[in-house]
């Protein structure tokens, strides 16, 4: 057996080692549904997996990721009356108006399983990839983000102009919801970057979301990961009806301690325009009110539907990005834990979800390295995966 082999069979032993130790099943529900994390351990193709993956081709990098919000603008047309349907096609009308969901959950699965795992190939030495912070580097999570909020400001206008459909207002307030999903994985792209026109985007998209918390905490996620301070990584037997709680009520309360710390250190009032969280929480109701102002009530409770059904999306995700995985304390010190290595996250090979989420299903090596962009994520062999 020759070096590369064995190196192959001891990475597998490893992997399932760590499940066992875990005790996570494979056919476990958590990781079923939109993250079904990988199982090929070893590295190898099977069957159904290509050596090259399709999520790197750059028409696919720069199409996928709009599928979801092109659906939203598709459920707002539908909803308002934009599309016409004859009577043999009335049916079409609900399908188009609930299609980010039916996306989400039936069609895109069904693809992803049909083309199996896509195994990413490592960058070529000479390939050029933007600095991070570049504003070319992250330019299509920006548009994503950008085109988004004016499908969201076109939904509450057309709820607003458009005779009330009570039928069809839950469909369209959950694809609201998928897209801004999707978005959110733009605005964790850009939360990455130092660069202002990401950054701004990727504040007014959360501050509208009612999760500026992320913003201003996720940082801190990537130092304290599958330790027991990071409150984003579930332990081994929490359900995810246990974990949601204080999932969100730990991000606001960590988002405002980092925000009295810095008010603190620059010697300024801890209730006064320095405390950014205390701003973005003013600036989440002012939003509401606009909303509601403008667009009336029914636009206001669709707003605050599609919220609740993001914040459920994202603390799924977090859920099970981590799930069960732990750091332990270094040996001889009490007080450090042990490095961040490619055990410390699932991930997923598939290309639809990755397409969608920007690659950070390849969540391995974007704790490893933070700093990259979508575009240069890559899976590595032997990372933690179910």
């Amino acid at each position: 057996m020759d070096v590369q082999q064995r190196l192959c069979n001891n990475l597998h032993r490893r992997a399932v080692c760590g499940l066992q130790r875990y005790a996570i099943p494979r056919n476990s529900r958590v990781f079923s549904g939109r993250c079904r994390a990988v199982s090929n351990l070893s590295g190898s193709s099977s069957k159904s997996a290509p050596t090259s993956s399709l999520t790197q081709h750059g028409l696919f990098q720069w199409s996928v990721p709009f599928i979801l919000p092109i659906a939203a603008a598709a459920a707002t047309a539908a909803y308002g009356g934009s599309i016409a349907f004859g009577t043999h096609i009335a049916w079409l009308r609900p399908v188009l108006v609930g299609s980010g969901p039916l996306l989400l959950h039936f069609i895109l699965p069904f693809l992803d399983l049909h083309l199996g795992q896509q195994h990413p190939q490592p960058l070529a030495p000479t390939a050029k990839v933007s600095p991070a912070d570049d504003l070319t580097a992250r330019v299509v999570p920006t548009i994503v983000v950008i085109m988004h909020l004016t499908i969201m400001a076109t939904a509450y206008a057309t709820i607003a102009t458009a005779p009330l459909q009570p039928l069809l207002l839950p469909l369209l307030a959950y694809s609201l919801a998928t897209s801004a999903s999707c978005t959110m994985a733009a605005s964790h792209e850009l939360v990455h970057s130092r660069n202002p026109v990401h950054l701004s985007a990727a504040a007014l998209f959360l501050t509208l979301y009612w999760w500026y918390p992320y913003y201003r905490a996720h940082h801190q996620h990537h130092l304290h990961v599958c330790t027991p301070v990071d409150y984003t990584c579930a332990p081994k037997g929490l359900n995810i009806y246990s974990y949601f709680p204080p999932y969100i009520t730990s991000s606001y309360a960590e988002a405002w301690q980092l925000a009295i710390q810095e008010c603190y250190r620059a010697g300024k009032p801890r209730f006064s325009r320095h405390n950014t969280t205390l701003v973005a929480l003013v600036a989440q109701a002012l939003l509401a009110a606009v909303i509601y102002a403008i667009f009336g009530p029914v636009a206001t409770a669709v707003h605050f539907t599609s919220n609740i059904v993001f914040l459920v999306y994202m603390a799924t995700l977090d859920y099970i990005l981590h799930y069960g995985l732990v750091r332990p304390l270094m040996a001889g010190n009490e007080r450090r834990y042990t490095p961040i290595t490619p055990h410390t996250s699932w991930n997923s090979l598939y290309a639809f979800e990755n397409g969608i989420f920007f690659n950070v299903l390849y969540h391995s090596d974007h704790h490893l390295y933070g700093v990259k962009s979508a575009a240069a994520l890559e899976v590595r062999h032997g990372q933690a995966s179910g």
